[in-house]
């Protein structure tokens, strides 16, 4: 019984990866969070539904809820997000947060005018469930752990071996010594809104495909877990946003099984509590110290 929860924690975990290196990479570029980041993945679900019941394809769908998705992470960089950059100290937190927070309750409104605020089902699914020996795996979930390593190996790639990675770390570490070299600073972090926007789409789309459904406030929970992740995995590393995820789904698969599905969200903030008690840095910090 425990096995089986613990592996299917760890296929849930790829959709909540997605959600926390989307998070770690804003952060660690911006130094701000963007907290409708996960209304994104939202925007992305509905908009392939609103798509198909109009008559696109199921890929036409898709295609079209990227480009809605990137053209509205693109206005919340330039309107909530770009102009905290004209200011020094806490203000340069404060306003990115306040205006992005204040943007996702615009998307969760206005998705909740357009299509009811109800659970929807998602056109592409895959609920069913295999069975090897004594184990059980729902499919969508295989699905979404697989797309979402592949999505994260490349990722992981472009970070740490192209030019336009290296140009990103520059940025994350000393955004004015960067600037200093050559860099467009101002490219580089509305290339990392792009990448981000386009991870958020795609964790939106495994959702749906995962469970089935999709609403208007589907957001929340994930921008919860993915924030989550981020911070036990080590605020701006990447690989310990993946393993926070991880963590995170494995602990939520357990704490359901025994506890009932209304310990689901207090043991994730139970993780995050013991977590920062030990490793205050988070677990990538931990494993440096080794």
């Amino acid at each position: 019984m425990i096995l089986q929860q613990i592996l299917s924690g760890i296929l849930a975990s790829g959709v909540y990866a997605l959600f926390a290196v989307g998070f770690t990479m804003i952060f660690g570029i911006m130094g701000v969070l963007n907290m409708a980041h996960a209304d994104l993945a939202m925007v992305a679900a509905l908009v392939v539904i609103g798509a198909v019941s109009a008559g696109f394809g199921p890929f036409a769908g898709i295609a079209i809820a990227v480009i809605v998705t990137l053209i509205i992470a693109l206005l919340i960089e330039r309107v909530a997000m770009r102009p905290g950059r004209r200011f020094k100290g806490d203000a340069a937190i404060e306003m990115p947060l306040i205006g992005t927070l204040g943007a996702g309750l615009i998307l969760q409104n206005t998705a909740a005018l357009i299509f009811g605020n109800k659970a929807l089902s998602f056109p592409i699914k895959a609920t069913g469930i295999w069975r090897l020996g004594s184990f059980f795996f729902t499919q969508g979930l295989v699905y979404s752990m697989l797309v979402s390593l592949i999505l994260l190996a490349a990722l992981e790639y472009v970070v740490n071996q192209t030019n336009f990675g290296r140009m990103m770390r520059a940025v994350a570490i000393n955004p004015t010594a960067a600037r200093i070299m050559g860099i467009d600073t101002d490219r580089i972090i509305v290339a990392t809104i792009g990448i981000t926007s386009f991870l958020a789409a795609v964790a939106g789309f495994l959702a749906g495909f995962s469970y089935g459904l999709a609403t208007p406030l589907m957001g929340i929970p994930y921008a919860i877990k993915g924030l989550v992740a981020m911070i036990v995995g080590g605020v701006g590393s990447l690989r310990g946003a993946v393993a926070g995820a991880v963590l995170i789904g494995i602990v939520e698969a357990i704490a359901t099984t025994y506890f009932g599905s209304q310990a689901r969200d207090p043991s994730v903030l139970l993780v995050l509590i013991i977590t920062l008690i030990i490793w205050p840095n988070g677990l990538s910090s931990a494993f440096r110290s080794k």
